[in-house]
């Protein structure tokens, strides 16, 4: 270990090898669970899974089963900012060591588990049998299709299997930051989904002792969550027990009462006084049933939905729910989000939002920046006066003064503060939180290097080809993606694998069940047609591509049109000489393009620049206006 340079790391000196005693049950399945501790067993056997920062790795690669995991994602989760020198060589270390015990316990009868290196990460392969996160959604799928059909005895079975699966909360017990890994917690929704809707029908059958003993464990785990529990006084009330029935109404209407200061509300009071009018008291009058909402009425959501996993959404989540001034830290954590036109940032934003809310109590402050003027801070300040409760009168006039009174204000606080579509980090730097107890994230299309040391930048890209499928699925169907894979690829490339251009052609198709993607992609596929067609209503990609030109210098401008008379990636010197400029003015022009999130770098020393999705497609569509630039370029 010391040849290696790991001895200061004990954690990897343990041994992962299965003891004699698990070699028994050879003819079983290596079995891996996440719904609760992570454990794994062989029949009745439970395997050894190594040490901590091991056992953490694995949790990571399951949540993301038979899905690549970004190797920055891994180490962003495995060392956060206290990075050691030796990571590279200890990531491949508990690599090989999760291997040895998958390739011991590898079994001819489930074709074997396997963590295969792929180009940017690693993918942990592994049947749905062989995972309980991939049966709880194997399931989920079948009662959807279940409920679809009318068929509520087997929706109801369907949901008492996948409820069955649950020992807890996800990998409980494991590292804080793999319980609140954006896969871990959307999980969990589908878990309280399915839970009410197991809820629904099983009071509307009758079944109160099953729902006692599938609801019981769920509301546990949510001791604040009112339609868990309204169900399971409903359940309880059903079965005959009555006097438990209002004890846990007093239980949790206490609980809510100390933790927010309001008790129980309408469902919750609702069951109470349905139990109350049953025993014949007159005094009881029950408030009126409040009106069903999407949100109220209790349907799981079996499937992902519009959720789109991406590493980027973790990393974000992992960094900036490190609040509360742990780690030794002195200044707010501060999370940049940035990219091209259309890749998602402040889809990717909102969602991190949606997750980091428990962490800071005391609100989420969000704004869209404008211009960034002082007078515009002036005016988000005001805003964020007013949300924290400050009369107006006791505001500053001065412009430093305000600063140090919204600074002092969130030291003492734990807020998030969002801004988004950001074009100059200097000019927010008054909004930057002070102290360790609230954070910032902000998005910007570059990056926002003037926001100063301690900023986590993180790119986002456009989508890898999963999951711009996993998003076209989303909103068609599975089973239209299926049945024209080829199509749905082929689409997928023509819109750049770019967030907002997949999210218009699938909500057009969608809008369209008749429409073959087969056709529809044979329409992009017409250069002058594409941008045209990937518009709905007043959201336009073309938009998107134009405020970017818009934003760049005529220089800039100039050398793009240029460059996208190239029909591939091009080297430095073919772009030097298409500009008719020296290489270095060209490498200066062409890296301030990638700065500007409409070039890609090349990957190597010496490789070649590419334009970012559809951006030459835009480019090549202002020809006509141009044509006269276009006819100057040196022929090369």
């Amino acid at each position: 270990m010391e040849v290696l340079g790991l001895a200061e790391h004990p954690d990897l000196v343990s041994d992962p090898m299965p003891s004699q005693s698990e070699s028994q049950a050879e003819d079983e399945p290596l079995v891996l669970r996440v719904l609760g501790g992570l454990s794994a067993f062989r029949g009745p056997v439970r395997v050894p899974l190594g040490t901590p920062k091991q056992q953490a790795l694995l949790g990571l690669l399951a949540l993301r089963a038979n899905e690549v995991t970004e190797r920055d994602e891994i180490v962003d989760f495995l060392w956060g900012d206290d990075i050691p020198d030796s990571f590279d060589q200890l990531v491949h270390t508990y690599v090989y060591r999760i291997r040895l015990i998958l390739k011991a316990h590898d079994s001819a009868k489930d074709g074997g588990m396997a963590l295969l290196r792929r180009a940017t990460g690693y993918e942990l392969q592994i049947n749905d049998d062989q995972l309980d996160l991939l049966e709880f959604r194997r399931l989920g799928e079948r009662a959807q299709q279940a409920q679809n059909a009318n068929q509520a005895a087997t929706e109801f079975s369907l949901l008492g299997d996948m409820l069955s699966l649950w020992r807890g909360n996800v990998l409980e017990g494991t590292s804080p930051s793999l319980c609140s890994h954006p896969v871990a917690i959307n999980s969990s929704a589908q878990r309280i989904g399915s839970a009410l809707r197991f809820a629904e029908l099983g009071i509307s059958l009758e079944e109160y002792g099953e729902v006692i003993e599938k609801i019981g464990p769920v509301a546990l785990g949510s001791p604040l969550h009112e339609g868990l529990h309204a169900s399971l006084i409903t359940a309880l009330a059903g079965a005959g027990q009555r006097a438990e029935a209002l004890e846990l109404f007093t239980t949790i209407d206490m609980r809510l009462r100390r933790q927010s200061g309001i008790g129980a509300g309408a469902r919750l009071r609702e069951a109470q006084a349905s139990i109350l009018r049953a025993d014949g008291d007159p005094g009881v009058t029950a408030p009126p049933a409040p009106a069903a909402t999407p949100a109220d009425t209790p349907r799981p959501p079996y499937t992902a939905g519009a959720f789109v996993d991406r590493p980027e959404l973790h990393r974000t989540v992992q960094h900036l729910s490190r609040g509360g001034g742990a780690g030794g830290r002195e200044a707010p954590l501060v999370v940049a989000l940035y990219g091209p036109a259309g890749a998602g940032k402040s889809a990717t934003a909102t969602r991190a939002v949606s997750f980091l809310r428990p962490h800071f109590r005391n609100g989420v402050f969000r704004a869209e920046m404008a211009s960034g003027s002082p007078e515009e801070i002036h005016v988000l300040l005001d805003s964020f006066f007013r949300t924290m409760g400050v009369p107006a009168h006791a505001v500053p006039v001065d412009a430093r003064e305000r600063v140090e009174m919204y600074q002092t204000l969130l030291r003492e606080r734990r807020v998030l503060v969002v801004l988004d579509n950001v074009t100059e980090g200097q000019s927010i730097r008054p909004l930057l939180p002070s102290g360790t107890t609230s954070a910032l994230l902000v998005t910007s299309r570059t990056p926002l290097s003037a926001l100063g040391d301690g900023v986590r930048h993180i790119r986002i890209p456009a989508l890898r080809r999963r999951q711009s499928l996993e998003l076209l699925a989303n909103l068609i169907g599975e089973a239209r993606v299926v049945q024209e894979r080829e199509a749905a690829n082929r689409l997928a490339s023509l819109c750049g694998d770019l967030p907002l251009a997949v999210r218009i052609a699938g909500l057009r198709l969608a809008a369209r069940p008749r429409w073959e993607l087969a056709g529809f992609a044979e329409h992009l596929s017409n250069e002058e047609r594409r941008l045209p067609e990937l518009a709905i209503g007043d959201v336009r990609v073309r938009d998107r591509l134009d405020s970017v030109l818009l934003s760049l210098t005529p220089r800039l401008r100039q050398a793009l049109q240029v460059l996208a008379e190239e029909t591939a990636p091009f080297t430095l010197s073919r772009a030097a000489c298409r500009l008719r400029c020296p290489a270095r003015e060209a490498e200066d022009l062409l890296e301030t393009l990638v700065n500007e999130q409409v070039l890609e770098r090349p990957s190597r020393p010496g490789g070649e620049y590419s334009f970012l999705p559809l951006t030459r497609v835009h480019l090549r569509a202002l020809r006509p206006a141009h044509a006269a630039l276009a006819a100057n370029r040196m022929p090369c």
